[in-house]
């Protein structure tokens, strides 16, 4: 085998077991903060009810997705509260014409309920194409403060975020 067949071989070796991403779809990353009582928070167990982590919701609408839910049961589409941010794997399916996804967060109590009583916005929609990130503004989960927190300071916010 030639030099250049070895480095070539030896590159595609490095591709294979090394860090590469597995590309069937796009992802859709987002953003979230956590306010409690209008003060944006960074510890989720602050929040009343605590939160432990955040869902990614992904619904299609129009064509061949409509209906479909590619994040539904998966581990993969759910990340602690505290990291803010999250993206799928590269397998949600591509958009085509007037195909869309509408994307919301969720957030989730440590006992892996939704929270019905922290408030999210609604979804937003957006196009996805394979083999790119489709990014979403932050969203917003608004929250009461936990008594834990020490409660609520003169200002009626969060004493401690």
């Amino acid at each position: 085998m030639g030099t250049l067949n070895r480095s070539l071989a030896l590159v595609a070796l490095g591709l294979l077991l090394g860090g590469c991403v597995q590309i069937d779809g796009g992802a859709i990353e987002v953003s979230w903060v956590v306010h409690a009582n209008g003060r944006a928070i960074t510890d989720c167990s602050c929040a009343d009810p605590a939160i432990a982590s955040v869902r990614i919701d992904v619904t299609g609408q129009g064509g061949s997705i409509d209906g479909t839910r590619p994040c539904e049961g998966r581990a993969r589409c759910q990340f602690a509260c505290g990291r803010q941010t999250g993206a799928t794997p590269f397998d949600i399916p591509e958009t085509h014409g007037d195909e869309m996804y509408a994307i919301q967060v969720v957030a989730v109590g440590a006992d892996g309920v939704d929270l019905p009583a922290v408030m999210a916005p609604a979804s937003i929609l957006r196009t996805v194409t394979r083999g790119q990130p489709t990014e979403v503004e932050a969203f917003l989960l608004s929250a009461g403060c936990n008594i834990d927190c020490g409660g609520m300071n003169k200002s009626g916010v969060c004493a401690r975020p």
